[in-house]
C-alpha cells in the first residue's frame, strides 16, 4: 500500500511539475528600442560597458564575460536554479533560439546559484552551445542589480554586444512570466 502511495504521489509532482511552464511576456511589454525591470535595482544603463565577471563553469574553468569583448556578442540569461521548473522550461524554450543565436554568432551564457557540480549536471541535459556558470555567492547577481530578497536572481536576460556594451535587458519580479524564444529572437532581430 505505501509502494501504490509513493508512486501516486511521485507521479503527482511529476505532473505538477510539466505543468509549470513560463508564460510570455506581454507583448506592450517587451521591446527592443526600451529595456524592462519591473523592480528598481537595475543601475546599468543602455549603451555603457556592461559590468566584467568571472564565474566558474561546471569544470571549474573561469569564464569570464571579457573572454568574448571584441569577438562575438553574449546574452546572459539570468535563472533561479535547476529545481526550478520555470527555469527548466525557459531553457528547454530556448533550443528553439540556438539557431538564431548561431547565426548571429551571439555566446548564450547562463548564470545562477547552482553550484558546479548541478552547473554540470545543467550543461549536460541543455548540451554545449550553452555556457553554464555558477554564482553561489550572488556577487553578478547583485553587480547586475537583480538579485531578490531571497538571495536569488530575479530572471533577467542581458544582451551585449561585440564590444562589451550592454544594448538590451529584461528583468521582472515575476519568475512565471519570461520572454519566449520567439519574443527574444524579435530582440535579437532589431539589434542585429
Amino acid at each position: 500500500m505505501r509502494r501504490i502511495f509513493n508512486v501516486l504521489l511521485l507521479l503527482a509532482l511529476v505532473s505538477h511539475i510539466s505543468a509549470c511552464s513560463i508564460s510570455p511576456v506581454d507583448s506592450q511589454t517587451l521591446s527592443p528600442t526600451t529595456p524592462y525591470a519591473d523592480f528598481s535595482g537595475i543601475t546599468l544603463e543602455v549603451g555603457q560597458p556592461a559590468p566584467q565577471f568571472s564565474l566558474p563553469d561546471g569544470d571549474g574553468n573561469q569564464v569570464s564575460l571579457a573572454d568574448f569583448k571584441g569577438k562575438q556578442p553574449v546574452l546572459i540569461l539570468f535563472y533561479r536554479g535547476k529545481w526550478c521548473p520555470y527555469c527548466m522550461d525557459q531553457l528547454d524554450n530556448y533550443q528553439a533560439l540556438l539557431p538564431r543565436l548561431e547565426k548571429h554568432r551571439i555566446q548564450l551564457n547562463a548564470v545562477s546559484t547552482d553550484d558546479e557540480t548541478d552547473i554540470k549536471n545543467t550543461s549536460r541535459r541543455f548540451g554545449q552551445q550553452y555556457i553554464f556558470l555558477s554564482d553561489k555567492d550572488l556577487a553578478v547577481t547583485r553587480q547586475y542589480g537583480i538579485a531578490n530578497e531571497k538571495n536569488l536572481p530575479h530572471p533577467a536576460l542581458f544582451l551585449i554586444d561585440r564590444q562589451g556594451d550592454l544594448i538590451w535587458y529584461y528583468a521582472s519580479k515575476d519568475f512565471k512570466v519570461r520572454p519566449t524564444a520567439s519574443q527574444v529572437e524579435a530582440i535579437i532581430d532589431a539589434k542585429f
